[in-house]
This record gives C-alpha cells, structure tokens and sequence, in this order.
C-alpha cells in the first residue's frame, strides 16, 4: 500500500475545513488543516504536498495572491492547486484564478463525489510524478555507478597494456598461438624478439621451435602440452632459448589451452617473458 501524501487545506473558517476533512476522508490521504495563508506557507516550506485546496476569499492574502506567491517558488511550480469558491465568479476571474496557478476551481457547495474525485486524480498524479522521480534517480546512480566501473576497468586495461608494451618494446614479452588440429603457430613481435629470428623469414613449427629451445628443456616443454591436453587448462615453466647467434636467453612461458564442447583441446595460446636479467643478478647475489 502506497504512503499517504500530504494534502494542504487552506479555509479561514473552521466549519468548512472539517467539511473538507468528512469529504475527503475515504481518500486516506494526510489532510493538513491551515486556517491562513500565512500558515499554509509555513507548512509548505517544510513539508511537500499533493495537492492544495486554497479558499479564493480570505483575510489578508486571498486565494490568488496565495496562489501566486506559490508559483514564484521553484518547489511548487507544479504543484495542484484548486479553488474553492463560495462566490460566483466570472470568465475573468476564473482566467485571473489560472493565471495565478490554479488547476482546477470548486463551487459552492460543495459536491462531495466531484471535490474527491478530482483530488485523487491530482493525487495519483503526484505519486507517479514521484515514482518516475525515483526511478530516474535509481537510473542515474546505476548509469553513473556503471560509468565508473567502466572507467576503472578501462584504466586497469590501459595501465595493463601500457605495462605490455613496455615489455614489448624492451624485448622482454611475446605472445603465441597455437592450432593442433592444423598445426598453425602464430607468433607476434615480441616472440620473434625473444628467440632472435626475422619474421620475414622464420617459418614457425614444432621442428624449427626445437632447434632453437635448449635441448634440456624442450621436453619439458612437450611434457606440458601434454598435460594440458589430458586436463590441466594452464601450464607455466622455465626454459632457456639458444638464439641463432649463439646467445642464450631464459625465459618462462604461460600457457592456457581452449576446449571445444567435448573438452577436447581446439587451441593454445601463451605468453613468453624473457627473464634473463634477473636470472642474472640473481647469480651474481650468490
């Protein structure tokens, strides 16, 4: 059940402020009685309200210039307001009345079923007025929430393929790729860096691969693939490269393999990080 909303009665004459209240009663709305302008005021300045019901005769302000300040107010701009008026009033008037803010006007007496049923339809106005309010907060947060999970990923991406390519440009990382049902090898930049061949000319293979792994170390390497094949989805190990002008170089590759639906193995990619400098200082510390 939806909370009661305020609705403001302003009626200098206290016998008409509690037919107000026997009237609009059933709605189970909060009436709130004001007997001035002055009073309504102060209410509204604390307190948000659905719709306003404002005598057009009363001492001091009257309905209009009520009505009139009201609109001056950026809270209640768009406020229902509906007069009520025990006089008869004329097209100039009533146009003086919507000029001032007026929605809707009430005669004298006063119709029960008319006064309440034009209040609820201001007051279901304002409730989903209100709800639309809070659901497009909701989407803002969310949308702002998101901006800024995706800001940050995008910066933790950056700073990561920053970090890549510094590597890259050091001579320290390459990656590679690999299909076994055709036996197609793909290898980037940084991978042809690292073992010290022309990628103009290499033509990449399991053959070619070995001559230039030490011999030590390329069972290794297959001992791996192989255990990937049978289950194991990521491998790492230490191996050392002998480039083709003698100079040997340590590294440590990461594999990961991709299984198709049977959990067969469809490809395998990795990553190889040349760590010969700090194979070296290591042995120096010893």
């Amino acid at each position: 059940m939806s909370e009661p909303v305020n609705i403001l009665l302003v009626d200098d004459q206290p016998d008409k402020l509690l037919a107000y209240e026997v009237i609009l009663g059933d709605l189970k709305e909060n009436l709130v009685k004001t007997a001035s302008a002055r009073e309504a005021l102060q209410f509204l300045l604390k307190n948000d309200v659905a719709v306003i019901l404002i005598d057009v005769c009363m001492p001091e302000l009257d309905g209009f210039q009520l009505a009139a300040m009201l609109r001056e107010h950026p809270r209640f701009q768009q406020t229902a307001i509906i007069f009520i008026s025990a006089i008869h009033l004329t097209d100039v008037d009533r146009l003086r009345g919507y000029a001032m803010g007026a929605v809707d006007y009430v005669p004298v007496p006063v119709i029960p079923d008319v006064l309440r049923a034009k209040v609820k339809v201001f007051v279901e106005l304002f409730r989903k007025t209100r709800e639309l309010e809070q659901l497009n907060l909701k989407l803002e947060r969310r949308v702002a929430e998101r901006t800024a999970e995706l800001e940050a990923s995008t910066a933790r991406l950056l700073q990561s393929e920053q970090g890549r390519s510094l590597a890259l440009a050091a001579g320290q990382m390459g990656s590679w790729d690999w299909d076994p049902a055709i036996d197609e090898w793909r290898w980037d930049e940084g991978q042809h860096r690292i073992f010290g061949v022309d990628p103009s000319s290499f033509k990449i293979n399991a053959e070619t691969i070995a001559a230039l792994v030490d011999p030590e170390d390329w069972d290794a390497l297959g001992s791996m693939v192989k255990r990937m094949s049978s289950g194991e989805r990521t491998q790492q190990t230490d191996f050392r490269v002998r480039r083709p002008n003698g100079e040997i170089r340590w590294c440590t590759g990461t594999a990961a393999a991709a299984v198709d639906q049977d959990g067969q193995v469809v490809r395998i990619s990795g990553v190889t990080i040349d760590v010969t400098d700090r194979k070296e200082a290591e042995e120096r510390q010893v």
